[in-house]
């Protein structure tokens, strides 16, 4: 709980002059509201006496005190919003730059549905928690101490009365809240596991309609939300019992407060007008008490919603860059693998063993094997997604650790097997890279990667809106557009990762001419299943078990008679066979 608060309040540190101001301001506010209760008794005590002189100067200062308070009010929310909005604009690029960070590892265990839900009940209860605990139970806290003390100074068995009544309420509260917090917690899996269902369905919205899947999406929604059902019952009923329980106690104070005021006024102990003040200062403070109490509970559910919120600043980054990182003064594109081992988070054992590979700077390299067999692994390490368990990645000599990762990435340019692409342009998918909106770069990029041609045809051009994750375009085209990212991006190396393995000929033969416009003079690295898209390659490295079997050109292992040339045979059976099919 502790930690969750210290994070939230060095959030608004940062803007401790205007915090000062908030909290001077709010003081002032919480006395001069709490105070008014005493004008009532110097009035009504006043008023036999036939002072009328002094009971003006009463009216006269009761009237100015709620001018200073609708002052402060005023001041008191101005200097809040000077630390409160930017303070929530700080707290959310934190988040957000926290999850860019994160390692890939991260991202690979965690529900994009989820992680929106508890995102955005974070960001609200960033903002609820300040006016629950900064404004509404510091008000209620300074209006107890002026009752209290003011009462006090007439009745001290009244006093001890409403303190026992207020700690009793405070006992009983601590235990009740925890409770809801437990239920909300709960709840909050519950709309999270929604969420992730939810956006789940929406991202694969294709598969549904392809399969016709909608009815039993409907009922896997409907199956979640009978946990959620049951638990916003539980978190519902837990503030039911809050309400009975606070209420029973503080109305039971309460009446003994009065009850001692009435029995001592008719006694002839206080006065009609300190009777009044009591009765006056009880009232007011016991309905802030009251909405102190629902603004505790209303604390326990953000507090909940801000500690998953600050969540993600419990991971550690793994993948860490150097304090005092290399930059090349010449960047060839070399690369060496030097015996590295890896092996996945509770993944299986060696991924990659013993694993030496050198690409010299312009060499073109192919990796194939089955799948599994650990070619992604080898790009993924490159990029320092993850670093070896053992062993040493080289570029051009430099143990890829001593770079920022943002550096080294920068300097290889990666065309994924499913190029996801921003709902956005087709101009601000392929400037994306280079951070550029020069259209005439653009349409150069484009046209080195054959997709000129096609953009020209849509009516909106390089305007054109793409869709989520690119839907509005074919495979093919989304190949393309992403060669032609990494054409404006200009890197040292190219990787290809099954560029081609699911396209059409025509749509494979625009690929393989882009891709050999673009890697003249670049270190080329192809992960391929379709041995037919590599024969040109100046090296192939086969793999199998995370294990290098067998490495040489085309012609030299279909010779040797290995797992290639059988791969190869295999492949060219496939084909005759869809040949004489066709």
């Amino acid at each position: 709980m502790l930690k969750t608060y210290k994070l939230y309040y060095r959030f608004l540190w940062r803007y401790k002059g205007w915090l000062i101001l908030f909290a001077v301001s709010l003081v002032g506010l919480s006395v001069t509201e709490s105070i008014q209760p005493y004008f009532f008794r110097l009035v009504i005590d006043l008023v036999p006496t036939g002072q009328w002189d002094l009971v003006l100067k009463v009216l006269l200062g009761f009237i100015g005190i709620r001018f200073l308070k609708l002052a402060l009010d005023l001041t008191t929310y101005y200097f809040g919003d000077k630390v409160l909005i930017p303070a929530a604009k700080d707290a959310r690029l934190a988040v957000f730059r926290q999850i860019q960070d994160l390692d890939f590892a991260f991202h690979l265990t965690k529900s994009t549905g989820s992680m929106i839900s508890a995102i955005k009940r974070g960001d609200i209860a960033f903002f609820e928690f300040w006016h629950a605990i900064n404004v509404n139970a510091t008000r209620a806290v300074i209006g107890f101490i002026v009752m209290v003390v003011m009462i006090g100074t007439v009745q001290k068995e009244i006093m001890l009365i409403l303190i026992f009544g207020m700690g009793l309420i405070l006992f009983l509260a601590y235990f009740l809240l925890r409770y809801n917090l437990a239920t909300r917690k709960l709840f909050n899996q519950a709309e999270d596991d929604l969420s992730a269902v939810i956006v789940d369905n929406l991202i694969n919205y294709e598969t549904v309609k392809l399969f016709a899947k909608e009815k039993k999406e409907y009922l896997r929604l409907k199956d979640k939300f009978r946990f959620w059902f049951l638990a916003l019952w539980k978190f519902a009923n837990s503030f039911r019992l809050i309400d009975l329980t606070i209420g029973v106690v503080g109305n039971l104070t309460f009446f003994a407060a009065v009850l001692v005021g009435w029995y001592e006024l008719k006694n002839g102990m206080i006065t009609t007008g300190e009777y009044v003040m009591v009765l006056s200062f009880i009232s007011a403070f016991y309905y802030r008490m009251f909405d102190f109490i629902y603004n505790l509970r209303k604390l326990a559910k953000f507090h909940a919603d801000l500690t998953k919120y600050f969540e993600v600043f419990k991971h550690e980054t793994l993948v860490k860059d150097p304090e005092k990182p290399t930059k090349l003064k010449r960047v060839r594109g070399e690369v060496t693998f030097d015996h590295v081992h890896f092996s996945y988070p509770e993944g299986k054992e060696h991924a990659l063993h013993d694993f030496s590979l050198r690409i010299r700077a312009g060499q073109s390299v192919a990796l194939v094997g089955h799948s599994g067999a650990g070619k992604t692994t080898v790009v993924k390490l490159l990029l320092r997604f993850y670093d070896p368990d053992k062993g040493r990645i080289l570029f051009d000599g430099v143990d890829i650790r001593q770079f920022e990762k943002s550096y080294l990435r920068s300097l290889i340019g990666v065309v994924p097997q499913d190029p996801i692409l921003f709902n956005e342009s087709i101009a601000y998918n392929i400037g994306y890279a280079a951070e550029t909106d020069d259209l005439e770069l653009i349409r150069k990029a484009a046209k080195m990667a054959n997709l000129d041609e096609f953009i020209q045809t849509l009516p909106q051009g390089y305007e054109t809106i793409v869709g989520e994750r690119g839907v509005k375009l074919s495979g093919g085209q989304k190949q393309r557009l992403a060669i032609a990212r990494m054409i404006l991006a200009d890197p040292k190396i190219i990787i290809f990762d099954e560029a081609t393995s699911q396209l059409d000929s025509e749509s494979e033969k625009l690929i393989q001419d882009a891709l050999l416009k673009v890697s003249r003079h670049k270190t080329v690295i192809i992960i391929a299943h379709r041995l037919s898209t590599v024969v040109w390659v100046d090296k192939i490295v086969v793999m199998e078990d995370g294990r290098i079997i067998e490495v040489g050109k085309h012609q030299d292992l279909i010779k040797k008679a290995g797992l290639y040339a059988k791969f190869w045979q295999l492949q060219t059976e496939e084909r005759e066979e869809a040949y004489v099919s066709f």
